[in-house]
């Protein structure tokens, strides 16, 4: 009986416990899906993480992008600049060389040279230097933009970057337009130059004409020369104005000489002073005097050339002069250069048959009254003795009542006495000199009579030596 027993008991105990059975599967599949969800939740990160990596990659590309167009435009812009600036530089060089071609033509004066037009021809040279010099000047361009490494920067430091090379696009920009209004300046005094030039050339060329007429008695070898250079300043180029200038003073000089000889053979010899054409009024019997006074009332012969001229040296624009007048307007630049003023000429001896010229345009212009309110008739004009000198400095005022104001107008009206000049047609004195005001007018009279004309403050010659007023003419 036994046996049995021990063989349930047996049995019982190898029967397995299907009472824990159903835990365990729970927990396995628990473990199955907690490992999918995993591979779930990397797999959602990793897509996710792999879109953010495209999106930045994206951006960055398209920064990149927009650094890239604005530093191809940047390129545009400093290439055109260059370009520009090359014009402007150009302009300036054509402009200056220009400027010293014609400065060189304001050197060649005397009998035959047109005074008012040279005097335009000045002005018009010092608007052209100022603006070769001041007008191709630009603002400074922003600092070059420092470049960076594109494919290692951020998205934000590309686009930071491209800003900075987007101001100084604009910046170019802003500074090439300038460069072209200066350029387009420069041109333009180029062309303003020129045609002074030209109209320079053409009045000294109808100078010539009235030398021919009013000299026709020359040496026939003399005339045709002039003729010559008269047709060849009609055509002249500006570059060329110095060298026809000189030319034609040349030939000017040669007919003058020869019809002088050929006027003092028919007549005997000597300067002609009380007979012949001239002013009207009481004729000067020695007009050679660095005294006489020549007004309305008191004329010079129309054969009257001064003895001794010369154009003085360290002058702007220098036209003849006495030797005395020349030698003292030469120490009073001297004196004037020290204090950092230009002294300068506008006129200094002119003929009786120039005046003439000068006279009879203003007539045209403004009537017989008007003329003589400021232009001498031929024979009547202090121009003719080569002891007048019409003054400038340079500033702006040349043969204008504005000069009284500008230190070289200051600077003579205290100080031209100790040289020997004195202003002649001061303002006020009309009734007395028969001119009105021209602050730029100063005579050469010596330095013993200008020191006692300043000493005494009498105004005129006509007071200092007790001569009648001379308002008009007779």
């Amino acid at each position: 009986m036994t046996a049995p027993d021990d063989v349930v008991e047996t049995a019982d105990a190898a029967e397995p416990d299907t009472a824990h059975a159903p835990t365990t599967t729970r927990r396995r599949r628990s473990r199955l899906i907690a490992v999918v969800a995993s591979l779930l939740v990397v797999l959602l990160v990793g897509g996710t993480l792999t879109g953010v990596l495209v999106s930045a990659q994206l951006a960055h590309d398209a920064a990149a992008e927009r650094l890239d167009a604005a530093q191809r435009i940047q390129k545009m812009a400093a290439d055109a600049d260059r370009r520009i600036e090359n014009d402007a530089q150009a302009a300036s060089q054509e402009l200056v060389a220009l400027i010293t071609q014609l400065r060189a033509a304001l050197d060649v004066s005397g009998a035959g040279i047109d005074d008012e037009d040279r005097a335009a021809l000045r002005d018009a040279i010092d608007t052209a230097a100022a603006t070769s010099g001041d007008s191709v000047v630009s603002p400074p361009v922003a600092a070059a933009v420092k470049p960076i490494d594109a494919d290692a920067a951020t998205v934000e430091q590309l686009d930071a970057q491209r800003d900075r090379v987007t101001a100084r696009t604009t910046a170019l920009g802003e500074r090439t337009a300038l460069v072209v209004a200066a350029t387009t300046f420069l041109r333009d005094a180029f062309a303003d130059l020129t045609l002074a030039s030209s109209s320079y050339a053409q009045a000294t060329a109808d100078r010539g004409d009235e030398v021919l007429d009013d000299r026709s008695d020359a040496d026939d070898d003399d005339l045709a020369q002039l003729t010559s250079a008269v047709d060849a300043l009609r055509v002249a180029a500006p570059d060329e104005l110095a060298s026809l200038l000189a030319a034609y003073r040349r030939s000017v000089d040669a007919v003058v000489t020869s019809s002088d000889a050929a006027r003092a053979t028919s007549t005997g010899g000597g300067n002609i002073t009380t007979d012949g054409e001239g002013g009207g009024g009481y004729r000067i019997p020695d007009p050679a005097s660095l005294t006489a006074v020549v007004n309305k009332q008191r004329s010079l012969s129309a054969n009257y050339v001064p003895p001794g001229l010369r154009r003085p040296v360290g002058i702007g624009g220098a036209l003849p002069l006495r030797a005395e007048a020349a030698t003292a307007a030469e120490k009073m630049a001297a004196a004037m250069a020290k204090e950092g003023i230009s002294l300068r000429m506008s006129s200094g001896y002119r003929s009786y048959s120039r005046q003439a010229t000068i006279y009879n345009g203003f007539v045209a212009r403004e009537g017989v009254a008007g003329a003589d309110e400021h232009s001498a008739r031929p024979g009547h004009s202090e121009h003719q003795l080569g002891l007048a000198a019409d003054f400038d400095d340079g500033t702006g005022c040349n043969l204008n009542v504005c000069f009284a104001d500008r230190p070289g107008g200051r600077w003579l009206a205290e100080n031209s006495w100790k040289y020997g000049f004195v202003l002649r047609y001061g303002n006020g004195w009309q009734p007395i000199v028969g001119y009105r005001y021209e602050p730029w007018h100063f005579r050469y009279v010596g330095t013993t009579v200008a020191a006692e004309m300043h000493a005494s403050g009498t105004k005129t010659l006509e007071e200092y030596f007790g001569l009648p007023a001379a308002p008009d003419y007779d």
